[in-house]
Order: C-alpha cells, then sequence, then structure tokens
C-alpha cells in the first residue's frame, strides 16, 4: 500500500509541475511571438518611412536637374539671334551669301557651346529646316530630315509642350554611343507662332540620373528603378538581378498593388520588398526594391532575444514551481493518507486542519464526513437491530391472514346452508378484498388487481348502504397490466364514500373511476357526486397535518416519495356538486419496480 500511495503522490506533483510550467511556456511563447511580430512591424514601418524620405530627396534631386535642362531649352528657344539665324537659314542664303553662312554658324555654335557647360547636359542637337551647308555638320546640327519620323510625329503633336525620351543609346562619332534621355522641343518664329523654324533635342546623359539614386542605394542586393510609365529612365540593380529580364520587372511595378505597407515583389524567386515615391515631373516614378530577407534579418536578432529571455524564465521559474507544488500536495497526501485507514476500516483518526485555504476546508469537510460516518454506522446498527425484531414479528404474524381466510370461508358455507345470498356475497367480496389488499405481501401489483380491489370494496359498500352507490370503471386496454404501487385508488375511493356520500341526506351516489394514458404519464380520475368541499377544503386535503382525508394523504406522500415531486394527487372541488381526485404517475414505473423491487 505505500508504493502506492508514493505512486499516486508523484503523479499528481508530476501533473502539477507540468501544469504550472505549461502555463508558463505558453504564456511566455505568446508574450515572446507577439514582441516579435510587433517588433518586426515597426522595424518594417520605420524602414518604409526612411526609405520613403530617402526616395523623396532622390525625386526632388531628380526634378531639379531635369528643371535646369527645361531652363536650357527656355533660353534656346528664347535667343533672338537664334531666331533670326534660323529664319535665314529657312529661306536660303543663294550662292552670293556664303560669308552670312559662316557667320551665322559661327554664332550658332556660340549658343550652343555656351549651353553646353552646364553640367547636365551632354549635348545639344539643333535640327534645322533649310539646307544650308552647315545643316550637314552632323555634331551639333542637323537637317530637320535625320530626325526619326516617329519622333518627330510626337513631337508636333506635343506643340508646345516638352516631349522627353526615355533612355536610348545615342551614337555622335563613330564606335561613341552613350545612354542618354533626351529633351525635344519645337523653336517657333516669335512673329508667327504656327511658323516652326527647327527642333532642338538636348541630350543628359544617363549617369547624370544615375549619381542621384547611387546617393540613395540602402541596399547592395537590391534595386533602385526610375521609369516613366512603361518606360525606363535609369536603374541600379544588383548582379542579383542581372539575369531577370528588364521589362517583367517594369510590368511588375506597374501591375503591383499599391498600400500603406511595403508590397512584396517576387523576382526569380526571391522576395523583395517595394518601395515607391511618385517624381513630381511629368508623371515619372522610383520603386525601390529591397530583399525582405535583408530588412527581416533585424527582427530576427530580437526574436532571437525573445527567445533567449523566454528560456531563461522557464529556467527559474522550474524551482518554484517544485517548492509550490510540495506545499500544495502535502496537505492532499494526508488526506489520501487517512483515506487508506478508512478504507481498512478505521474510522477513529481525524486530519489535523492546517492553514486557510481549500486544501484546509477539504480536510475540514474530511472530518466533518467521518464524523458523520460514525454517526451512521451506529444508525445503521441500530436499525439492523430492530429490523431483526420487525423480521421476527412478521414471522409471527403471517399466521394471521390464513386464519382470517379461513374463517371468512367458513362464513361464507354457512350463508349458503342458511341460503344467506347477501351474507354469501358479503363475506365473498370481504375476502377477495382483504386478499388482493395483502397481495401476499408484495407491494407491487397490476392495475387490473388494483382495479379488482376497488371493485371489490365497492361491492361491500353496495351491500352495506343497500343498493343506494352506484360504481363506473373505464379503463385503456393498453394499460391495465402496467404494474404500479398497491393501494393507490382503494384509499381515495373511500374517502369519495365516506366524505363525500354518506354525508349527503339520502346517502346515495355515484363514484366514477377513469383510467388514462397521457403522453409518457398514467392518469386516474376518481370522481364523486358528493357534498364537495370549499377551495379551502379541497387546498389542504393532501397537505400533511391538515384537513380530513387521511387516506388521500397518504396515497400523495407515498407517490412523490417513491416517483419524485413532479408526481402525486390534486383535488378539484366544488360544493355541492362533488369532486374530482387526479393522481398521475410515469409510464416507465414497470422498468422501476423491476429495478427497485419497490423497497418502501
Amino acid at each position: 500500500m505505500r508504493g502506492g500511495r508514493r505512486r499516486l503522490r508523484l503523479t499528481f506533483r508530476r501533473k502539477l509541475v507540468l501544469s504550472y510550467l505549461a502555463l508558463i511556456v505558453l504564456s511566455t511563447a505568446l508574450i515572446g511571438m507577439f514582441s516579435y511580430l510587433n517588433a518586426t512591424r515597426i522595424v518594417e514601418d520605420q524602414i518604409n518611412v526612411t526609405y520613403k524620405q530617402a526616395l523623396q530627396q532622390a525625386a526632388i534631386n531628380i526634378v531639379y536637374r531635369l528643371r535646369e535642362v527645361e531652363n536650357v531649352s527656355e533660353l534656346i528657344l528664347m535667343n533672338a539671334k537664334l531666331q533670326a539665324i534660323l529664319k535665314r537659314e529657312q529661306k536660303g542664303y543663294g550662292p552670293r551669301q556664303t560669308e552670312q553662312m559662316l557667320n551665322d554658324f559661327s554664332e550658332l555654335m556660340d549658343i550652343i557651346t555656351n549651353l553646353e557647360n552646364n553640367r547636365n547636359i551632354h549635348r545639344i542637337r539643333l535640327f534645322v529646316s533649310g539646307d544650308s551647308l552647315y545643316s550637314r555638320e552632323r555634331n551639333n546640327i542637323f537637317n530637320l530630315r535625320e530626325l526619326d519620323d516617329s519622333l518627330r510625329r510626337q513631337q508636333e503633336l506635343a506643340e508646345r509642350d516638352l516631349l522627353w525620351k526615355s533612355t536610348y543609346e545615342q551614337e555622335y562619332m563613330p564606335m561613341n554611343r552613350i545612354q542618354v534621355l533626351s529633351l525635344f522641343r519645337t523653336v517657333y518664329d516669335f512673329h508667327s507662332l504656327k511658323s516652326m523654324l527647327g527642333i532642338v533635342a538636348i541630350d543628359v546623359k544617363e549617369d547624370i540620373l544615375r549619381e542621384v539614386i547611387e546617393s540613395v542605394n540602402f541596399s547592395e542586393n537590391g534595386a533602385i528603378y526610375v521609369y516613366n510609365g512603361n518606360q525606363r529612365i535609369t536603374s541600379l540593380a544588383s548582379e542579383s538581378f542581372a539575369s531577370y529580364p528588364e521589362a517583367e520587372i517594369m510590368r511588375q511595378l506597374l501591375t503591383v498593388e499599391r498600400g500603406d505597407k511595403m508590397p512584396v515583389l517576387n523576382v526569380d524567386g526571391k522576395d523583395y520588398f517595394t518601395t515607391f515615391q511618385p517624381i513630381d515631373y511629368n508623371g515619372w516614378e522610383i520603386a525601390a526594391l529591397v530583399p525582405v530577407s535583408e530588412i527581416r534579418g533585424m527582427s530576427y536578432v530580437i526574436g532571437q532575444y525573445t527567445g533567449f529571455i523566454g528560456l531563461l524564465v522557464i529556467a527559474m521559474a522550474i524551482l518554484p514551481v517544485i517548492l509550490l507544488s510540495n506545499r500544495l500536495t502535502r496537505g492532499i497526501r494526508s488526506l489520501v493518507h487517512h483515506m487508506q485507514e478508512v478504507k481498512q476500516g478505521h474510522y477513529g483518526t481525524l486530519v489535523p486542519v492546517t492553514g486557510n485555504d481549500e486544501i484546509s476546508g477539504l480536510q475540514a469537510q474530511y472530518n466533518s464526513m467521518i464524523l458523520r460516518i460514525r454517526e451512521l454506522v451506529d444508525t445503521v446498527y441500530r436499525m439492523e437491530i430492530r429490523k431483526q425484531a420487525a423480521e421476527l414479528t412478521a414471522l409471527e404474524s403471517q399466521i394471521k391472514p390464513h386464519f382470517l381466510y379461513n374463517t371468512l370461508d367458513t362464513l361464507k358455507w354457512m350463508g349458503m346452508k342458511m341460503k344467506a345470498e347477501r351474507i354469501v356475497l358479503l363475506v365473498d367480496a370481504l375476502s377477495k378484498f382483504f386478499r388482493l389488499g395483502l397481495n401476499r405481501g408484495r407491494e407491487v401489483t397490476t392495475l387490473v388487481g388494483e382495479l379488482n380491489h376497488v371493485q371489490a370494496f365497492m361491492n361491500i359498500q353496495d351491500i352495506r348502504y343497500a343498493g343506494k352507490l352506484s360504481y363506473y370503471c373505464e379503463a385503456d386496454a393498453d394499460a391495465l397490466s402496467v404494474p404500479i404501487m398497491k393501494l393507490i385508488l382503494q384509499p381515495i375511493v373511500e374517502n369519495a364514500v365516506m366524505h363525500g356520500i354518506q354525508q349527503k341526506e339520502d346517502h346515495a351516489g355515484t363514484v366514477i373511476v377513469r383510467v388514462r394514458v397521457d403522453g409518457r404519464q398514467l392518469v386516474f380520475d376518481v370522481i364523486d357526486d358528493g357534498v364537495g368541499m370549499s377551495p379551502d377544503q379541497a387546498s389542504s386535503l393532501l397537505q400533511e397535518g391538515k384537513g380530513r382525508g387521511y387516506g388521500a394523504k397518504n396515497v400523495h406522500q407515498r407517490i412523490r416519495l417513491y416517483y419524485g415531486e413532479d408526481y402525486g394527487a390534486e383535488c378539484y372541488s366544488r360544493p355541492g356538486i362533488g369532486t374530482v381526485v387526479r393522481i398521475r404517475l410515469p409510464m416507465d414505473i414497470g422498468d422501476r419496480h423491476e429495478k427497485d423491487k419497490l423497497m418502501m
């Protein structure tokens, strides 16, 4: 038994320790997970803000450089000397104006050369509409026919608006190709604004804008793109983007869903956070792509620290949990020890009550239970003695029913010899009444047996009162074989005769018994046309210690005692009209009697 108690104690302690540790681990894990997710969100939001600020500054610098180029184009368009030269060139110099042509060419080159000194401008190209000799210079001055037809049509449609050509490769001298983007503007005659004198193209090296985005590059493994619609302006990308088509990246940048948070793009199987910044110039935009792993790597450090702190908390909690479990189980172990003694039949030892918590309350309740068990053991012992005495008395009285039956049988035969039919009927009814009532000492009968008992009683009363009583019985055939407690109807019928009909002046009346099945209930109605009762008398008929009708009270109490508070008798009566006593029993009483044998 000692080994069994030890296993129980250890198992309970282990469960308690594991429960506390599980709670600590779960709480620590939830806090750690929340901290990690929250830190990740804060880091990503902060980086998004930082990147946006950097891209905003880059956008400002790009706009500033483009405005400088635009200002240079305005200087060209507004130059009076340029206007005069282009007008003469358009009309044609003729064979005798070679000197004027050379002077115009010299002045044009001075204007272009001075403006090309701007840091943002690589080359200024002027496309003229005439056939002068210097229109074949092909370095700064070109014939308008040499301009690309599609570009010329775009320029004509643009009229006085700016026309930027996205980055392309331009050849200036043989084997000298440079990536540039160009601003094209039409030179109109001041005096006739519809008259086009030529087109000027200002070429800007792509490197000029790349310098701007290089200054804000925040990832060696990412990329920055400047684009206009689906046209790339310039970009700065790491080697991981080299094998991926740039056109596909442009397509993804244009179709990705924008929002407050950084959207994720998948490039060649890798995820990249993307930050967008519009450029307040001609609908351009900047997009920066940074590897997700690079940004979240900062959060991983926080997660590692959180995990380390969680493990430290769990390690520090183990010792207090073990001490607490020992403290809590000490009182329970004492209870288990004393309960083992009770199991062996020793009721003398009480548990010492320690502390002022739930376990001490359990110890106090255990002591109260032990004291109560002692009282019950003594009570059961005394009841056993009384039971043995009652059984002896019952054994002695078993001869009485036989003596009664023999005596009644003798009276019946004597009446038959004397030809006294009423005496024979009375004795026969009385014999049947006692036989059905005693029911061989059993407490259970059937509905048909109970109705036969009532019939025997009414036969006796009919003889006694010289035919003044009438009795009718109605019962569902399906209910006749249902087992019920004996002596349920006869006391109620006797009450109806004695306290109802016999209180009338002529002592005559009718008793009706109806039995029906109502759902899962068996319902008995005992109806008489006696003197009836007042509402107060009817309500007190079934109450213990009040009113008349001891038999009705006894039936009501026996039914509620065995079948429960939902069943029993009810009384309805009106003075001068009669009384109805209704009894309700459950329909499953057969099973209940079979299990319990109706031990009353």
